[in-house]
């Protein structure tokens, strides 16, 4: 995926440390390829249409358009399926909620929506309404591992966030981790980020003290004899 969703904060806020430390890491996330890396990942990742997010989005464009025309304004709405979202942009000369029907519809914006911009545009205002729209077919784990790796993958980003060093036994399961990864994808027809999340519900159904980092790269690696061996299980 090549386009990165960017949101603009229109006011003005007096900066601070922490609100200067915050832009700083972004700028990083941003110049040292966080989110290009992390947005990549993510793209190779089945998705599928939420019903309920579908339901909402229609729901909610077809409310607003009431409202663009009422009010003289302008709407867009897309479902993207490059940036994998939908959102809803509403242009009016004044955003006010007056009548019990508005203010309901303000609730119903607040409950069926993901993110919501109130910003200046030009003479008037923007409303932007954002639904998911899609989610992934990966578990909370898996996502985390992809966070992790792409935050891994910049050094200065790891120093600016704080991220503990991995100790030097760490280091080397998952130096391990990641060649044994990587040979996957070039050597079979799995890629990694299916791996890791097939062994890491694997090491999490077994006893506690089982679930470290060396148990992980025991499995992948014995995963990937198997598959080399073409002895191997798909389940």
């Amino acid at each position: 995926m090549e386009d990165i969703i960017f949101e603009q904060d229109y006011t003005r806020h007096e900066k601070t440390p922490e609100t200067e430390r915050a832009e700083a890491i972004f700028n990083q996330a941003i110049d040292g390829g966080f989110f290009k890396a992390f947005a990549d990942a993510m793209d190779k990742i089945p998705k599928i249409i939420v019903q309920k997010d579908k339901e909402n989005y229609e729901y909610l464009l077809d409310r607003l358009d009431a409202i663009a025309k009422r009010k003289h304004g302008r709407i867009r709405g897309i479902v993207d399926y490059h940036k994998w979202e939908s959102h809803i942009e509403v242009f009016l000369p004044f955003l006010g909620f007056e009548s019990p029907e508005d203010l309901e519809l303000m609730k119903e914006i607040a409950d069926k929506a993901h993110a919501v911009t109130v910003s200046p545009y030009e003479d008037g205002v923007r409303l932007y309404v954002m639904i998911n729209y899609f989610e992934e077919l990966m578990t909370d784990a898996h996502q985390d591992y992809l966070k992790f790796d792409a935050i891994m993958q910049d050094e200065k980003l790891v120093s600016m966030l704080g991220v503990p060093q991995l100790s030097e036994e760490e280091q080397y399961y998952a130096d391990r981790l990641n060649a044994v990864l990587d040979r996957f994808e070039e050597e079979t027809d799995y890629d990694r980020t299916t791996v890791f999340q097939a062994v890491l519900a694997k090491v999490m159904k077994e006893d506690e003290e089982n679930q470290t980092l060396e148990r992980i790269v025991v499995i992948a690696e014995a995963l990937l004899g198997k598959a080399l061996s073409e002895d191997f299980d798909e389940e």
